[in-house]
């Protein structure tokens, strides 16, 4: 069956140029509004089994164990104005609790899954589009938290745009679409 796929008009394979991250923003990220973040490149969900080998006489058997979802990483490109991707981080971190050690009263708040989770609202997606803005692919993140920020570097040698690293770890992923 050579050539079926590449010969066919009608084929459009998935791009990786083609697909928007979209969250539901938490009462400090936006007060339930849908947020979608000028992202330049994210990782899609990553799944591992565990390996437990067992060994018997002179030979190793592996035998599947748990199954975890890794963390993801993104890139997002900080375009400023009424969208400014720093201030929206920012909120974001500032909503997970932390709490800055300018005020004696921070030291009696603290980080908690509840409210680093709530952040993001009820739904992260991660979604592929075709060439007419259809949705092919979905995937969910289930109680997603940022593990990290790096809030870019700035050269004067440089035209580039900012860029903001995250970490974004979670529960588990589903495809949706």
């Amino acid at each position: 069956m050579a050539g079926v796929f590449w010969g066919n008009k009608e084929t459009d394979p998935k791009r990786k140029f083609r697909w928007v991250v979209l969250f539901t923003g938490g009462a400090s990220a936006g007060d339930g509004n849908v947020i979608q973040l000028a992202a330049k490149s994210i990782d899609k969900p990553k799944f591992e089994i565990s390996t437990t080998e067992h060994m018997f006489i002179n030979h190793t058997y592996n035998f599947p164990g748990r199954g975890k979802w890794n963390e993801i990483s993104t890139t997002l490109v900080d375009i400023g104005g009424d969208r400014d991707v720093t201030s929206i981080i920012n909120s974001l971190i500032l909503g997970s609790g932390y709490a800055t050690p300018d005020d004696p009263a921070s030291s009696l708040q603290s980080i908690t899954k509840e409210q680093s989770v709530d952040i993001f609202g009820a739904n992260f997606q991660i979604q592929q589009i075709d060439a007419e803005g259809v949705v092919v692919e979905a995937w969910k993140l289930f109680n997603p938290w940022v593990r990290n920020v790096e809030f870019g570097s700035l050269d004067y040698t440089s035209e580039e745009l900012v860029e903001i690293s995250l970490t974004i770890v979670y529960d588990y992923a589903k495809k949706v679409v």
